[in-house]
């Protein structure tokens, strides 16, 4: 059953006139004749459903129970109205940016070429913006429709609203038939041939050709109305046509001739005739709309039967561009509204852009937007020649644009970078990127693509598309492309249905392909893999072993740092004083909150003066600090800790001795530090200043903490802790030295408090 759903274009044209008679049967709403082209019959619509019981429910909501139905309409569209919304915001900002890329381009075109890249480029994106402005304005309809249709459910006049809906479509449809049909059209040129005759006309394309339905006559002239249907593209040479459309047409049907795609053609003085075969259906644009719409609307699994047909769509049409490459063309224009769909059958139709790809002719821009290659454009403003470069990869770009618009219903408007839904599987998302790619990335052939649809076809077959990956294609484990699809040997390629004969003798079909030894499928499981498997989760095992040891590390050293910082925040200066004082406890609190805070430096200085001015000046300098701090420490023990021996701990600081002894180790420099200290003892009793003198012993022991202690928090620390031992009233230590800086004497004063310090420098001259 599959493979007479992904078969290749076999069915001629008599074939289709009869199913497309089946399908009328019944249903005669149009009349049609030789000359009289589109005499419309219009079928009586049916009447819109409206009941006594749709009546009385109207009446009931409208003036009795009114409140209440207004309320379930309003929650029933409740998402159509958020829907029309946002529909209506994009819509309007689509249709903005739509604008600013019309101006801009009719701003460049003046100064450059209509075939320039910044301007097709400028003319793709406007082009792109529009075809978004029309979907979001279209769905802002269907939203504002979806409102009309619940209020009217909701109040009994959901029949007559559906019925009416139908009944605007069928006459949309009649009117656009009507103006294809019933316009002025006048009657067949005077150079018809006579071994034709019309039946009906064909809307024009792109070029200035008409398109006539005819069928054969007779040796006797009679229309065999039974007959096969064809469509006779007829040029008008005196009607002031494009010549040189009329002459890349006449190529093209020579082409064409050659490998059967049509029956008969002419070159006349006059016009220009030739004769292909008529197939019946819709255009794959139309068929494409259709079925994403009903195929969202109804779920996922509508949506993946509408992809198996798609694939089998694709297929199709590989099968004839591979026949048409290996015939030594290519066609150049492939895109939904070239390609006609009948039931899940597809036919290519349009070869007046078919080009042989050993042509001597210069690359033209000829194509259709967004399906035609870019770098066939850049190739033809550069100048190439048609043989100098791979044409037949222009038709693959093409077929990976059919793909994405016949899956997604948009034009890929970013070629490669074109976005699917989430729910379109990874290998066929791969599969049309790898078609749109740049021309060293695309697949070599044809028959390369269609060896990957082929296996995604067998994929959605079986119902395991969804679970197909990108490196199990075939092209991705460099395969061959199967015996069911490669040409026989002497068979012309045209039409050629020989691969099924081959499909047929094998056992399995696909499944025998695909299934074989040779074909390693991504479910069998051999020693490469296994060691692979082996190798990789005992990597992982390691990794995971020595991240749990770090991590374990880690653990233990925070819980480390975390019991040295609570043994540091519980060992506090004021821990270690006598706990009977409670004025001593909260003097070295201050100590401690201010240790906590960072030990804060104040630099005074340098101040230049004689020996005589030395001891003075010292003395007056630092016991100016001294008055601060005591100030600033009395100010902390009141905020800090209000009570009873609040006063006694001011007192003390208030009491705080100021202490000077040196560290200067240098034996040279001993009888000058001696004599300063002595100085020192004189001045401060001059200036009355609060000072007290240490034992020999304690001035070893500070000379020992400063030689010994360099970090500044770890010393302030250091000298707290010694005057806590003691349980010592607190005091300003002062330190000092000698040095020679530059040639300069200078004496270097640090007067420390447990988390103060200040210094000084004096230069004598």
């Amino acid at each position: 059953m599959f493979r007479a759903k992904t078969a290749p274009v076999n069915m001629d044209s008599r074939e289709a006139t009869a199913v497309a008679d089946a399908a009328r049967q019944g249903r005669d709403a149009y009349s049609y004749g030789t000359r009289n082209f589109g005499a419309l019959r219009k079928p009586k619509p049916p009447a819109p459903t409206l009941t006594l019981g749709n009546i009385i429910h109207f009446v009931i909501a409208v003036f009795f129970l009114w409140p209440i139905f207004l309320i379930v309409a309003v929650i029933a569209s409740l998402g159509d109205v958020v829907a029309l919304i946002r529909a209506t915001v994009e819509a309007s900002i689509s249709s903005t940016f739509w604008c600013g890329m019309w101006m801009k381009e009719c701003c460049a075109s003046p100064v450059l070429h209509r075939e320039d890249p910044k301007l097709l480029q400028m003319r793709g994106a406007r082009r792109a913006f529009g075809q978004e402005a029309l979907k979001d304005w279209r769905a802002a309809a269907f939203a504002l429709v979806g409102i009309g249709r619940s209020w009217s459910k909701v109040f009994g006049l959901g029949g007559l609203f559906m019925a009416l809906e139908e009944r605007i479509q069928r006459a949309n449809a009649d009117w656009r038939r009507y103006v294809i049909q019933s316009a002025p059209v006048g009657a067949a040129p005077a150079d018809f041939p006579q071994q034709w005759a019309v039946v009906d006309e064909l809307p024009r394309g792109g070029s200035s050709a008409r398109l006539y339905v005819v069928r054969r006559r007779n040796e006797q002239g009679v229309v065999d109305q039974t007959g096969p249907l064809f469509v006779l593209k007829y040029f008008d040479l005196t009607a002031g046509g494009n010549l040189e459309n009329i002459i890349r047409e006449s190529q093209a049907a020579e082409l064409a001739k050659r490998l059967g795609l049509i029956i008969e053609s002419s070159l006349g003085n006059r016009a220009f005739w030739y004769v292909m075969p008529y197939y019946h259906g819709k255009t794959l644009t139309q068929t494409t709309l259709d079925g994403v719409k009903k195929a969202r609307s109804e779920g996922p699994r509508a949506f993946t039967e509408h992809q198996r047909l798609a694939l089998g769509w694709v297929h199709q049409v590989l099968q004839i561009i591979a026949q048409y490459h290996e015939a030594g063309v290519f066609h150049k224009d492939i895109k939904p509204d070239n390609l006609i769909v009948n039931n899940e059958k597809i036919y290519l139709v349009d070869i007046g852009l078919m080009t042989p790809l050993g042509s001597m002719s210069q690359l033209t821009t000829h194509g259709t937007e967004y399906f035609r290659d870019p770098e066939m454009v850049k190739l033809a403003l550069e100048g190439k020649e048609v043989r100098e470069v791979n044409a037949s990869k222009f038709d693959l770009y093409s077929i990976g644009a059919v793909l994405f618009f016949a899956i997604e219903g948009e034009f890929p408007t970013a070629g490669a970078l074109s976005r699917f839904s989430n729910d379109v599987p990874l290998a066929v998302q791969w599969v049309a990127n790898r078609a749109m790619a740049a021309m060293h990335q695309r697949y070599d052939n044809a028959r390369q693509m269609l060896t990957d649809i082929d296996y995604l076809c067998w994929a959605a077959a079986n119902g395991a598309l969804e679970t197909v990956k990108p490196a199990d294609l075939p092209s991705f484990r460099g395969m061959p492309v199967p015996p069911h699809l490669t040409p026989a040997q002497g068979i012309p390629v045209v039409n050629n249905t020989s691969y099924l004969r081959k499909l047929e003798a094998l056992p399995g079909g696909y499944g025998q392909w695909y299934s074989a030894p040779h074909f390693t499928r991504k479910g069998e499981f051999g020693f490469r893999k296994a060691a692979a498997v082996v190798f990789m989760v005992g990597g992982l095992a390691a990794i995971g072993v020595v991240t749990l040891g770090i991590l374990w590390e880690i653990r233990k050293e925070k819980e480390r740092f975390e019991s040295q910082q609570h043994a540091a925040k519980a060992d506090t200066l004021a821990s270690r004083v006598d706990p009977k004082r409670n004025d001593l406890q909260l003097c070295y609190a201050v100590m401690d909150r201010a240790i906590e805070k960072g030990v804060g430096v104040e630099i005074h200085g340098p101040v230049s003066v004689t020996r005589a001015q030395l001891m003075p000046a010292m003395v007056k300098d630092l016991d100016a600090v001294a008055r601060q701090w005591r100030e600033s420490f009395a100010s902390d023990v009141a905020r800090n800790a209000p009570g009873a021996d609040t006063n006694q701990a001011r007192a003390l600081f208030a009491g705080a001795p100021l202490v000077l002894v040196s560290i200067d180790g240098d034996a040279q420099d001993a009888e000058f530090c001696m004599g300063v200290e002595h100085d020192w003892v004189i001045e401060t009793a001059l200036q009355k200043t609060m000072m007290t003198e240490l034992s020999a012993a304690s001035r070893k022991e500070a000379r020992e903490v400063f030689a010994g202690v360099f970090d500044a928090v770890a010393l302030h620390r250091e000298i707290g802790a010694r005057m806590a031992r003691d349980s010592v009233h607190p005091g300003f230590l002062a330190v000092f030295t000698r040095e020679t800086i530059e040639g300069v004497e200078t004496i270097i004063v640090r007067m420390v408090f447990p988390g103060r310090e200040a210094r000084f420098s004096y230069t004598l001259r």
